[in-house]
């Protein structure tokens, strides 16, 4: 079996290191950032959520969770954006009715994970408000 010289194979849009991989990876979250307005307010939300942990103290465990759930709606809003734009890419201005399932099924995604992202954070943090009102 011939194996195959990577280099030949390479393309351009390779990552040359660690660091460049970084940079590219930055440039993308700055990119959905600016160009998704849902997307910039799940992190708007995120950071209310996270900071509402700080004032309110939660546990490890609690962290955990509100953790896994905020970082949950950001990456499924970020993979909808790239479903979006690849369909975009692929069909153009034509309507076609696979390109819009596609579409709308990525969007439930984020419904799904922002549901899970609100019922989490309201049974963590909604008794620790209600005991500091009304205890």
């Amino acid at each position: 079996m011939v194996l195959k010289d990577k280099k030949k194979y390479s393309t351009k849009w390779k990552n040359r290191s660690f660091l460049q991989a970084f940079k590219h990876a930055n440039e993308g979250l700055r990119t959905v950032y600016h160009d998704e307005r849902n997307f910039r307010f799940d992190c708007w939300a995120g950071l209310l959520v996270v900071l509402s942990g700080f004032i309110l103290n939660v546990s490890n465990n609690e962290w955990r969770s509100l953790l896994l759930a905020v970082f949950l709606v950001l990456a499924s809003e970020a993979w909808n954006t790239v479903i979006e734009n690849i369909v975009d890419l692929v069909c153009g201005t034509k309507h076609q009715v696979p390109a819009k399932k596609a579409k709308d099924i990525a969007a439930g995604a984020v419904l799904l994970s922002s549901l899970y992202a609100v019922f989490t954070a309201a049974m963590i943090l909604l008794p620790k408000i209600w005991h500091i009102f009304f205890n």
